[in-house]
Parts: structure tokens; sequence; C-alpha cells
């Protein structure tokens, strides 16, 4: 817990103008992508323009090495609890049954009670059949966006059913779901308490399928050659936009000298859709690279800055600690944590131990890393037999070479290592898998059927036919 201490004047006065000492509690404004690949930012050399998410990296540092876990679900658990989702049953999406377990202490709550207003914007994907589980009663004093995994973008409809909500009832509203996200960013910004420090969690739903862009953008990026890409180019242009948008409502309030900024992806892209990893091997919902190794960068002025890399090992589940000693809140007394604090390495460039292997997966899709070598059980394209593999990530990122056959011992050793972590049953069995869902195909950026005039384009259709109930309405209470 943080102790309250009195300011002298001058202090209060550089305070409120944004000019902080470094010893006043940061706000934290942690903002992440959805399914966005390796390729798929401007300071990777992509070609698709991220002038905002690269002043980030460019004013703060890169994390090279950062690792998040294959889907959704799993990387948000690790990021709120600082566990191992392994550990949770929070293995696959958390969809219509189930949440993120009731015994753990999410990070809003422990920073809520450290004295910090806290605020969730966006996709929450931790549960959504009981209001138990709902962003508003896991530490969030104030929480907007949509429950479940995925959303069209003009409707906010999924499945079938109404899926967008503020503080936990119904909410119709018109608008581009990116759009709103980040002008509720905005608005959380310009009327937070100015007594308070700020939590701020960002979560965009782009550029998530389906890929539905606004005109202007797929306008912007016609020198795409590829409609694929250029439609999911044109999704993450706009969600690169409202990125901007948030920097500029903490400009504006005088926030930014004294906010730790975190952008990041949730998992690796999904090459289907548009996205692309180049050059790691793989993809969304695999343990190679591709669906793991993500882009992320952090900046805050006076410690977190210089334009450079952290090139060792950071994991989602490691932002808590990290998080917690930012701003100064000690852990509490018998929390348990998989993840380290990486504070000293975005600080101060010092390297940080990790002792235990890392395991990271879903499904039968899984990988330990344990320093430069990396295990993976990967599931065969069509299903079967898992195969092994073994990898040196530091002379070979790509994957191409497999080591197993020269190093059986170190494969077996690995190998037994992921057999006996323990892995908790999964808490949500039941998946509404958007590939089942009510979707149509159009032509690859082509405008959308049913989408609002002047707007559109993109490869693969939305919801818009609704059959249910609006998904916040039917959650349990009992």
């Amino acid at each position: 817990m943080r102790h309250s201490v009195a300011l002298p004047a001058a202090a209060l006065l550089a305070l409120m103008l944004g000019d902080a000492p470094a010893t006043a509690d940061p706000n934290i404004v942690f903002m992440m992508a959805d399914d966005l690949g390796w390729n798929d930012v401007g300071y990777h050399g992509s070609e698709i323009q991220t002038p905002h998410v690269d002043s980030i990296a460019q004013q703060g540092v890169q994390l090279d090495r950062y690792y998040a876990a294959p889907l959704c679900s799993p990387t948000r658990a690790a990021f709120l609890t600082g566990r191992n989702p392994l550990r949770l049953g929070v293995d696959r999406p958390v969809e219509v049954t189930g949440g993120l377990p009731l015994s753990e202490t999410l990070l809003p709550e422990m920073l809520r009670e450290a004295g910090y207003q806290t605020a969730i914007a966006g996709k929450w994907h931790l549960g959504m059949g009981h209001v138990m589980y709902h962003p508003q009663n896991r530490g969030f004093g104030s929480a907007y966006g949509h429950l479940g995994p995925a959303v069209d973008y003009w409707t906010h409809i999924w499945t079938g059913g109404l899926d967008w909500h503020r503080d936990g009832k119904v909410l119709e509203e018109e608008g581009y779901s990116t759009e709103l996200i980040g002008a509720e960013a905005e608005r959380v910004i310009r009327e937070r308490d100015a007594a308070k420090p700020l939590f701020l969690y960002v979560a965009f739903n782009a550029p998530h399928a389906p890929i539905q862009p606004l005109e202007e953008d797929l306008i912007r990026h016609e020198a795409i050659e590829n409609p694929n890409r250029r439609a999911y180019a044109a999704v993450v242009g706009a969600m690169d936009r409202a990125v901007g948008r948030i920097l500029a409502a903490l400009d504006a309030e005088g926030m930014t000298g004294n906010t730790l900024v975190v952008w990041c992806s949730d998992n690796g892209g999904a090459p289907r859709m548009g996205a692309d990893n180049t050059p790691l091997r793989g993809g969304k919902g695999g343990a190679f690279e591709g669906g793991i190794r993500v882009p992320a960068t952090a900046w805050q002025p006076g410690a977190v800055e210089g334009g450079g890399k952290v090139t060792q090992m950071v994991t989602a589940a490691d932002w808590l600690a990290t998080i917690l000693e930012a701003a100064g809140v000690s852990q509490a007394e018998g929390l348990e944590l998989d993840g380290i604090s990486m504070w000293p390495a975005l600080a101060e460039r010092k390297s940080v131990e990790r002792t235990e292997p890392y395991v990271i997966g879903v499904f039968r899709n899984m990988a330990v890393i344990d320093g430069d070598w990396k295990y993976v059980e990967a599931e065969p394209r069509g299903g079967g037999q898992l195969a092994s593999h073994l990898f040196r990530l530091d002379r070979d990122p790509e994957e191409t070479t497999d080591l197993g056959p020269e190093h059986p011992d170190r494969l077996s050793a690995m190998a037994a290592y992921l057999n006996k972590f323990p892995r908790a049953p999964t808490v949500s069995p039941d998946i509404v898998s958007p590939g089942r869902a009510r979707r149509g195909r159009a032509a690859p950026g082509q405008a959308r059927r049913g989408g609002p005039p002047g707007r559109g384009g993109g490869n693969v259709d939305g919801w818009k036919e609704v059959t249910r109930p609006p998904w916040m309405e039917t959650a349990r209470v009992d």
C-alpha cells in the first residue's frame, strides 16, 4: 500500500501542470491491440503506417522480446493477474460460460485500493455469462465496451446479440467501435478525478475480425495492392489514429509528464485476415514465435525513454508486478505471481533474472522458453499427433532449424517440464467460435453489405441480424 504524503505547494502546482516530480504517483494508460502481427507496425518496417504507435516507441522503449499468449483471453488474464493463465484454467477464449476465477485479485483492484481511479474502455473477454465476472465487478470504477471476443464494428452485435455496455447496462450507441473506444478513453482522461492518479485500460477490438475498415482509411492505404492486406491495414490505421487522440488528450490535460504509457498486441496476427508476422513463424493460435512474440512498447518521460530496445524476455504476466513497482504500490501479502517486475529493465536497462522457464500456450499448442532455448509442441494442420520441436532463439528467431535430434536430452527435459506444469481445468469449455457464427464473405476490399452509407470495405462481413437479447441483459445475477 502507498502511504499518503503531503506535498509542498510548488510540487502540487507542478503536478497540476503535468510537470510532476519523479516521486509522484504516475498515471497508467495501458493500450492493447487485438490480433496485431509483428510486421503490422511502422517501427518494425511495415508498409502499414502507425505514426502514433511509432511515437511511443521512438520516445520510450521497444520491447523486442515481448511474449503474449496465442489467443486473447489468456493474455488478458496474465496481464490482470500476473499469473500464468494455464494455472487459472484460462487456456482458450472465455466466452458464454465461466470467467476469470474470482479467487484472483486483479491489478485494478490493487490500484483502486491504493487510491487510483480505474477505468476500462473496450474489449473484456474474461467472462460474460454472469455479472460477477464483468469488469465493473473486478476493480474497474467505470467500464465501457464489449464483453465477448469480437463485435461488428458498426452494429456492435456478436453472434446475434448486442454486446455493448456502459457500467453494466446495455448501451445502444451508433458509431465505429474503434473510434468509440478511443473517444471513451479521451472522456475518462478529461473527466477524471484530478485528485487521484488514473489507471486506464484501453482494449481495442481492432484489428480483430470482422475486418471492417472505414472508406477513408482504405483510400489512405490504396498503395497496398493485396485487397485483404489493404483492408486490414485500414483497420489498423483507424486504431493508430485513436491512439494519437489518446496521447493528445494526455497532453491537453497536462498528464504526459507523469504517465506511463504502454501499448502492445494481445497475440500474433491471423494471416488469413491480412495480418503479417514476418519474419516470425506461424501466427495467432500457435506457439511458434509468430503467435506469441508481438509488438510492444512503453514510454514514461523521465523514466522510460530514449528510443532504445529492451532485448530481454518480457511476458504479459510481468505487467502486474512491473506496474505496481512503477506506481510505488506494494504487492499484497501472500500474492503468488508467475510474472516478475521488469521495471529495472524498462527504466534503467538493467538485466532482470528470470529463474524459471516460462510456459505459454493454448489448446494443443504449447511452448516452454528457457533463456535462449525454446521447446514447442504443435498440433499439425488438420489435427493429428503432436509434433515436438527445439530451437535456439538467439541464433534462429525464425525457428527454421529444429535442434531436437541434436539435443535429445534437452528436448526430453523441456517436454517433461511442460508435462508437469500445473494446469487448472478450463473455466470456459463452451466456445461460440466466430468461425461458426452467422457471417457471410464479402469480396476482399469491397464494401460490406448493410454498412452505413459511405463507409465500409473489408474481407469479412460482420454480425447484423439480431437473434437474441443483448448479452449484458441476459447475464446471470444469482
